[in-house]
């Protein structure tokens, strides 16, 4: 079985079979596995459009110094 990281802090999370839950050994966050996995996506979407809004400023800058040229 692969290990499972914590998406809040990256500790290692250890499965409890009586609730069927993984408890993060770091910070204690306490989850499911599908709770963990949509977590996970969230913040994969976040990074993607924080990625996408600094392209778009990065672009935007280098078009308005070359303007200034």
């Amino acid at each position: 079985m692969s290990q499972t990281f914590c998406p809040e802090c990256g500790g290692a999370m250890t499965y409890e079979a009586s609730t069927k839950r993984y408890i993060c050994t770091s910070c204690g966050l306490y989850l499911t596995k599908e709770e963990i996995s949509d977590l996970k996506e969230k913040r994969r979407e976040e990074l993607s459009e924080k990625r996408r809004k600094k392209q778009e400023r990065d672009e935007y800058l280098e078009w308005w110094l070359s303007k200034k040229k």
